[in-house]
């Protein structure tokens, strides 16, 4: 069955909608740790600026702009409205969308067009760092889906070969482990792809949320768009369907796995 790529419209969707559901989410969060300040709770545990036009970078930002008038103006209206719903996370989404909705209509087609958050990967669907932890022998590396509209779990061959490149990348390195800390570490699909030592060397599910894609990139479906089903159940129970852990294995243990 053909798979299409994700129109302008269905970005502009996904843009709304896991605005909308970061929104709920902060209002929980607050609710829930009343000792954080807004202004912490919408900059470490959300991901909403990048997302806004007056982010002047890609979809990955490597400059701080948490302290420019447009974003800190937007953060005191956002801190307000959440005063004046008195925490409802429900109304908090609504009044909240409103201040942004024009932020996220003008950023959708730059946005959409945005092709800088693959640029990185070195290793198809993988990247590593371009400096390995010596202290712990390990190259790490994130993931990202670089077979939309497909997912890359679709593509036995190309996981292998992404690997491969990615072994040879810790062996020019010199160092003995890859590792990473990803909500995937929590998905049997993805577990599956590993040596017995990779599930062996779980830690624990972080539950500490933060903004970046460790924790939120599992509302991303292959396509791009919002994923309905995680989203409900992070609304139902207040819980991430999956937490990030972290987990290594050797490059020995790795290469034979492939094999």
């Amino acid at each position: 069955m053909e798979i299409l790529p994700k129109t302008l419209e269905e970005h502009r969707d996904y843009l709304c909608r896991i605005v909308r559901l970061k929104l709920f989410f902060a209002a929980k969060w607050h609710r829930n740790h009343p000792e954080e300040s807004v202004r912490h709770i919408l900059t470490e545990r959300v991901d909403i600026f990048r997302k806004l036009e007056i982010n002047p970078e890609g979809l990955n930002p490597i400059g701080y702009y948490f302290d420019t008038p447009g974003w800190l103006a937007l953060e005191t209206r956002l801190a307000e409205c959440l005063k004046s719903v008195r925490g409802n996370p429900a109304l908090f989404e609504e009044w909240g969308f409103d201040i942004l909705k024009s932020q996220l209509d003008q950023r959708c087609v730059r946005d959409f067009r945005d092709r800088s958050a693959l640029a990185p990967y070195q290793c198809g669907f993988l990247r590593h760092n371009l400096t390995a932890d010596r202290e712990k022998n390990m190259l790490g590396f994130h993931i990202a889906n670089d077979c939309a509209p497909r997912s890359f779990f679709d593509d036995p061959e190309h996981i292998r070969a992404c690997f491969r490149k990615l072994l040879d990348a810790a062996e020019a390195m010199e160092v003995k482990k890859i590792g990473t800390t990803s909500w995937l570490n929590s998905v049997p699909r993805w577990q599956a792809l590993f040596p017995p030592e990779w599930k062996a060397h779980l830690s624990a599910p972080d539950k500490d949320v933060q903004w970046h894609y460790a924790f939120w990139g599992q509302f991303i479906n292959a396509r791009g768009c919002f994923n309905d089903k995680f989203g409900a159940i992070l609304r139902e129970t207040g819980e991430f369907p999956y937490y990030p852990c972290s987990s290594w294995c050797s490059i020995e243990a790795m290469r034979k796995h492939l094999a």
